[in-house]
């Protein structure tokens, strides 16, 4: 059964802009500090439920979650499933929102395709689909690239050709 894990990157930058609040990026990965944090929470929430909401009304049987329910998301080095197996087990879609929350309590943007990879590995996913507002990987030439090693992405890395956006999406992948 899918795992949705979704993110909200430019409805979060268009709210923010909106709120004549600057978007920083570092590794292709927004700054969050409590202000922009706020946003996050807000945008990711309303998604999450759009998100819900269609797959229901398209008959699916779908809940969201972001990782402060059940503390499924800790540091992103570590997630615990058993929430997910457990909807999972009853042909539940789990949506996912990915906002963490720390030993200290607060809440983290954690990147999407980060958790979404992370988690495939954790639940031992058949497959991880990244869905994205580009073609795919592009060589410096605009081309797209398919089939790429290891050996091939840490060049495009260290070459600068995946930048951006796409860092955190190719390294979930790995």
């Amino acid at each position: 059964n899918p795992v949705i894990v979704h993110g909200g990157g430019p409805q979060i930058g268009d709210l923010l802009k909106t709120m004549g609040i600057e978007s920083e990026f570092r590794q292709g990965m927004r700054v969050t500090d409590e202000r922009v944090m706020n946003v996050v929470e807000m945008v990711l929430g309303e998604l999450n439920q759009e998100i819900v909401g269609l797959i229901n009304q398209h008959g699916g049987k779908a809940v969201g979650l972001t990782g402060q329910d059940g503390a499924f998301i800790g540091e992103i080095e570590r997630i615990d499933p058993e929430l997910i197996q457990l909807l999972d087990s009853r042909d539940f879609i789990p949506v996912i929102a990915p906002i963490g929350v720390g030993t200290d309590g607060v809440a983290y943007n954690i990147n999407a395709d980060l958790v979404a990879g992370k988690l495939a590995e954790t639940l031992q996913a058949e497959k991880l689909v990244l869905m994205t507002n580009t073609v795919g990987v592009l060589d410096k030439n605009g081309r797209l690239l398919t089939g790429l090693s290891a050996t091939e992405i840490d060049a495009l890395f260290a070459d600068g050709t995946i930048h951006g956006g796409m860092l955190p999406k190719i390294r979930s992948a790995l």
